[in-house]
């Protein structure tokens, strides 16, 4: 289900600090990533996520840096992760979805490919200082492909499409990663 080639939106739930670790062991293909600028603070850590294709977003300040390395990256053919939650989930379920990924695919005219984390939360939740022992699995939906956009009119409906596929599809997700498992 993963495309091999060209531009890709990986959406995926955000649920622990694992999450970009099993996507890139789960995907067949090499990811960039966003990435909350404090992280970068760390020099060690910040060497070490840059050099994974992370690059910084100033959450409360200026976006428009981020969203230029999201289309170059998208326009070099990569494949871009965004958690559309927007940080991790305080409770292991999947968050209300924002808009972020459907105005970056649409723009962009990428497909984008839904990705459900499991176990990580269980593993690493937020409140956990360091992780535990658990089994991880990646659930990968059908990718959304983008339609042509003639009009402004027609980007806001078809971002409006993307973020409601994708919402569904990472819902549905979910719902067959948790069957039979212990929450």
């Amino acid at each position: 289900r993963v495309p091999m080639t060209g531009p890709l939106v990986v959406a995926s739930n955000h649920a622990s600090y694992l999450d970009p670790m099993l996507l890139g062991a789960a995907l067949p293909r090499p990811l960039a990533f966003l990435a909350r600028k404090t992280l970068f603070d760390n020099l060690f850590f910040g060497w070490f996520i840059r050099s994974h294709f992370a690059f910084p977003l100033d959450r409360e300040g200026d976006i428009r840096e981020a969203l230029r390395s999201f289309s170059e990256q998208l326009a070099a053919g990569r494949a871009v992760v965004m958690f559309p939650e927007g940080t991790r989930t305080s409770t292991g379920k999947l968050a209300d979805i924002k808009g972020g990924v459907a105005m970056i695919a649409a723009k962009n005219a990428a497909p984008v490919l839904p990705v459900y984390c499991w176990g990580s939360y269980l593993s690493w939740p937020r409140n956990r200082r360091w992780p535990r022992p658990q089994r991880l699995k990646a659930l990968v939906g059908e990718p959304i492909l983008p339609r042509p956009i003639q009009t402004s009119a027609a980007r806001k409906a078809e971002q409006a499409r993307i973020a409601s596929a994708t919402s569904e599809a990472l819902l549905a997700l979910e719902v067959q990663a948790w069957e039979g498992e212990a929450p």
